[in-house]
C-alpha cells in the first residue's frame, strides 16, 4: 500500500477510534479465519496516520488509519473524521473476505442502528449531545467499483449484488446496535482489494446530520489525506 522503508515503527496495538459515544474497533477475516486484533507490524506516516500490517500465509493485509481534515459538506463547522483503508493483496487463493467495524461501550441513553443512503452503507449512534456515524460503500457502489476494476477485482462484478439483498452471499450486513460488515468474494493469487471505512462525529443537530455526510468519503480522498506529508506545505 505504502513504502515503509523510511517510516518509523510503532507499538503493535489494535486500531481503535475513541469517539464521544464509544470505541470503534475493526476486524478482518480471510475465509473463516479472523486475524488477530494486534497486527504484526505498525508504522507511523508523516501525517500521523498509522499503517497496520498482518502477514497471513495467503495474503498481506494492510490497514491505513488516521484522522483527516475534510471540509464539511455544507460549508459549516468542521466534522471530526477518521478514515480506515483496508487493502488485501493475495499471494494465494483467499476463499472470501469480511471487513467489519463495530462501536462498543455505548453510554446509557445512546441508541443506534443501520443508516444507509445512496451508495452508502452506514450505521449511526446518537444521544442528546453527539452523533457518530460509521460508513463505507454499499452493495451498489461495490458492484460499480468491481465493474471499474481499479479498487476491486473485475470478476467480482459478476457475483456482487447490484443492490442491498440479504439473500445474497455477498454484500453489507448490519448488526445491533452499531456494527457493519462487508462480506466479499474470494481473491485469486495476485488480486487485491481496497475498501475505505470512515468514522465521523459532531454535536447532535437534527437539522444538520454532518457526521452522516462525513462518512460518505471517497477512498482516493481519504488516501491522499492520510499519505500527505505536512512538511510539503511549509515554505522554504
Amino acid at each position: 500500500m505504502f513504502p515503509t522503508e523510511q517510516l518509523a515503527q510503532a507499538d503493535r496495538r489494535p486500531a481503535l477510534i475513541d469517539t464521544p459515544l464509544g470505541i470503534v474497533g475493526f476486524a478482518v477475516a480471510l475465509g473463516g479465519e479472523t486475524l488477530p486484533a494486534g497486527p504484526d507490524s505498525v508504522w507511523v506516516l508523516p501525517s500521523g496516520a498509522r499503517l497496520h500490517r498482518w502477514q497471513h500465509r495467503g495474503a498481506t493485509v494492510d490497514l491505513l488509519i488516521g484522522n483527516i481534515h475534510v471540509p464539511a459538506w455544507d460549508g459549516g463547522a468542521p466534522v471530526t473524521t477518521w478514515a480506515a483503508i483496508w487493502q488485501v493483496t493475495a499471494r494465494a487463493a483467499v476463499p472470501g473476505l469480511r471487513f467489519s467495524a463495530e462501536m462498543t461501550d455505548l453510554p446509557a441513553g445512546a441508541s443506534g442502528g443501520a443508516d444507509p443512503g445512496e451508495c452508502l452503507a452506514a450505521v449511526s449512534v446518537e444521544n442528546d449531545h453527539f452523533a457518530v456515524s460509521i460508513g463505507g460503500p454499499d452493495s451498489e457502489l461495490l458492484a460499480l467499483q468491481a465493474a471499474d476494476g481499479r479498487l476491486l477485482p473485475g470478476d467480482w462484478a459478476d457475483v456482487l449484488p447490484p443492490y442491498e439483498n440479504d439473500s445474497s452471499e455477498y454484500g453489507v450486513r448490519y448488526g445491533d446496535p452499531a456494527s457493519i460488515a462487508w462480506q466479499l468474494p474470494a481473491l485469486a493469487a495476485g488480486e487485491a482489494v481496497r475498501v475505505c471505512i470512515a468514522t465521523a462525529w459532531c454535536p447532535r443537530d437534527d437539522e444538520r446530520p454532518a457526521a452522516w455526510f462525513g462518512v460518505d468519503l471517497p477512498l482516493d480522498t481519504a488516501y491522499l489525506a492520510l499519505t500527505a506529508d505536512p512538511t510539503d506545505a511549509l515554505p522554504d
